[in-house]
């Protein structure tokens, strides 16, 4: 902690930043947590890996002319945005100046599913929507692993941004990720003072503004006879500001392979281009008395297979799943399987391991969580405040390696 604590009197010095604590790192009030198991495990590179998203980090801070990409892929503990919501949270509040933009959104409102509260989803007309966690008959998915399609020429979508108890976020720059061919209407922005907007062929429409704003309202034309329907895969909300940029898809009851489903992942992928990778899978995977090892691991290496051959340059970072109840009164000891497994899983495909089940107080220890009012009835999921002390923690666990990587720096 010296030697972050070293950096800010520097930029605060050097860059006139001001940090609203006098400490980065979060306090933790619950004796059940582990602390000392609260650290990021690397394996094979992944190290280096993670050297080059603290200098990238490093240079916003300092510099302040870059921009962090983070993507955060999971289940419902992620599609209700309250984990990944509090460490983007803590990455963009860090220091002034670094919050950036939302980055990648899925508007979960219109597959009539629940919504992060950070952003409101109003829309019309009739959609349909297809999951991965179902089968998937024909549609297409995408990075968010859900879209929704409508036929309704006269829909509409609007995302308003909740700056109330948030960092305050707005944007310029739009991509609207969409199927693509003669038959998809084309999607408009009733935003005014567009400079340009461009469809291009690999699946999405950008637009530039030249003012920002909060909210974005889209509509979508038949402008040919051939045009039947638009298929959404989701919005990318950007601007031009340096910081972090912390994007979090979810599916509720997700597993593993619901993500090899996705034939756009990779693709999509290429055209969000995040550095930083979290997946935050297998708590589905490992619930029921069917759990196969054998299974999990290998759509578990295929899917990181197909994350690294896409982005072989980006910092891959596996969470293991939470202790966890089945039917509300079963130990499962499925989740100490699924731990081992993703740690091989890690050193196999050269990623790293945050270790949530042993952060948390390992097996049994969601009981504990409920009784604090952290964890749900279920004893599967947690409460708002869990969630949040789940962010604390895993931004602890990055800091700690941050700090480590500016301690090796300045020896050098």
């Amino acid at each position: 902690m010296k030697k972050i604590l070293l950096l800010i009197v520097f930029i605060i010095r050097f860059s006139g930043c001001v940090f609203p604590q006098e400490t980065p790192y979060k306090t933790i009030a619950y004796s059940f947590i582990n602390l000392d198991a609260d650290t990021l495990h690397f394996f094979v590179n992944s190290q280096i890996d993670f050297n080059n998203i603290c200098k990238k980090f490093n240079q916003i801070i300092v510099k302040g002319n870059s921009q962090l990409r983070i993507l955060h892929i999971g289940d419902s503990h992620i599609q209700a945005d309250f984990f990944s919501g509090r460490i983007r949270e803590n990455l963009q509040t860090f220091a002034l100046g670094i919050k950036g933009s939302r980055g990648f959104i899925f508007p979960y409102n219109v597959a009539a599913t629940n919504n992060p509260d950070n952003y409101k989803v109003k829309y019309t007309g009739k959609w349909h929507a297809c999951r991965n966690v179902q089968s998937v008959n024909g549609c297409s998915l995408g990075i968010a692993g859900i879209s929704v399609t409508t036929a309704d020429s006269n829909a509409s979508i609007q995302i308003i941004l909740n700056n109330r108890n948030y960092p305050h976020q707005d944007f310029n720059r739009i991509k609207i990720y969409h199927n693509s061919g003669d038959s998809v209407y084309l999607v408009k922005l009733m935003e005014k003072e567009i400079i340009n907007g461009n469809y291009n062929s690999l699946g999405y429409t950008s637009f530039v503004t030249d003012s920002h704003f909060d909210t974005l309202n889209l509509f979508f034309e038949k402008a040919d006879s051939l045009q039947t329907n638009f298929a959404l895969y989701g919005i990318e909300l950007d601007n031009d500001d340096p910081g972090v940029i912390y994007s979090a898809v979810g599916v509720n009851g997700a597993e593993v392979s619901s993500f090899l489903k996705c034939n756009l992942l990779e693709s999509q992928l290429k055209i969000l281009n995040p550095e930083w990778i979290i997946v935050s899978l297998g708590t589905n995977d490992a619930y029921g008395n069917s759990f196969d090892e054998n299974v999990f691991e290998s759509n578990y290496n295929q899917l990181i297979k197909k994350i690294k051959s896409t982005l072989p340059n980006s910092f891959v970072l596996l969470t293991t799943p939470a202790d966890s109840y089945r039917k509300k009164r079963f130990p499962n000891p499925n989740m100490i399987v699924a731990k081992r497994l993703i740690y091989e899983i890690a050193n196999h495909n050269s990623c790293a391991v945050w270790d949530l089940h042993e952060v948390m107080g390992a097996y049994k220890s969601i009981k504990k969580w409920q009784n604090a009012g952290l964890a749900a009835n279920d004893k599967v999921h947690f409460s708002k405040s869990g969630y949040s002390l789940q962010g604390d923690l895993f931004f602890n666990a990055f800091l700690k390696a941050y700090d480590n990587f500016i301690d090796k720096n300045n020896k050098r």
